[in-house]
């Protein structure tokens, strides 16, 4: 069911959990990706590859940026949008059942506690719709990756189908299980982020007509869903038990 968009516009907190402790993403909890030019996409023969919305292999260029080392935990979450969570069930569990919607309005509260600027502006109505968001230029908060960012970071410059080569089995990522994890449960990538694979899948920011998602989840029946390059999309108001996101933070410094 679509869910009012605009109760959470209001809200604004200082608060974490139920003990009132706020938690700060501070720089030795992201990775830094340099500035550069990255070598993204898949072969058309790559086993596994979605004939529609994944593309061909491509050269793009990015400022750098910072980028959480795990996916967001129920704590981080709850501790900014103030939910009915105590102290006692707040995890280092990923946090899910969000919607798209409600991964930018986090980034947007998450960057006002801070004291940075919000990077997405959202208009005051009922029924919000991905096309009403759009990004505000230079703001320094925090922000979902788009799915170049996201795969540049995934990748960690392999150009294999997956971050760990050719393959990725049960010792490398969550996938094909029971349930979730706790966050940075399996080893990083080259570039030092946990569960770029596996886990949950990761919302990313949207195209024309879509939300988008990437890394595959606990969920996913193949490994082929976990691979560097696949892409999901769905609509914005989708929430479900293994879909969460982790956030981005441009480097402000290369926009000077």
């Amino acid at each position: 069911m679509r869910e009012k968009i605009l109760i959470l516009l209001i809200i604004c907190v200082f608060t974490a959990c139920s003990n009132k402790r706020k938690i700060n993403l501070d720089q030795s909890e992201f990775v830094y990706i340099e500035p550069g030019v990255y070598t993204i996409g898949s072969p058309v023969g790559e086993y596994g590859r979605w004939p529609k919305g994944e593309e061909d292999i491509r050269k793009v260029k990015t400022s750098g940026f910072l980028i959480s080392k795990t996916e967001i935990t129920e704590e981080q979450y709850y501790s900014v949008v103030n939910s009915d969570y105590t102290s006692d069930n707040c995890s280092n569990l990923p946090v899910v059942n969000v919607s798209w919607l409600e991964a930018i309005q986090y980034c947007n509260l998450r960057s006002r506690n801070e004291g940075l600027s919000e990077v997405y502006k959202i208009p005051f109505k009922d029924d919000i719709t991905l096309k009403d968001i759009s990004i505000i230029e230079n703001a320094n908060g925090y922000r979902l990756p788009n799915i170049d960012e996201w795969e540049i970071a995934c990748r960690a410059k392999t150009r294999t189908p997956y971050y760990t080569g050719k393959k990725i089995s049960k010792t490398q990522a969550n996938y094909n299980s029971k349930e979730r994890l706790p966050v940075a449960s399996f080893p990083p990538n080259e570039f030092g982020l946990y569960d770029m694979s596996g886990n949950v899948d990761e919302w990313c920011f949207r195209n024309e007509f879509f939300a988008l998602y990437k890394g595959g989840s606990w969920k996913s029946s193949e490994m082929t869903y976990l691979r560097s390059s696949s892409v999901g999309f769905t609509d914005e108001y989708e929430k479900n038990d293994y879909t969460g996101f982790r956030i981005i933070k441009n480097d402000m410094s290369s926009l000077n």
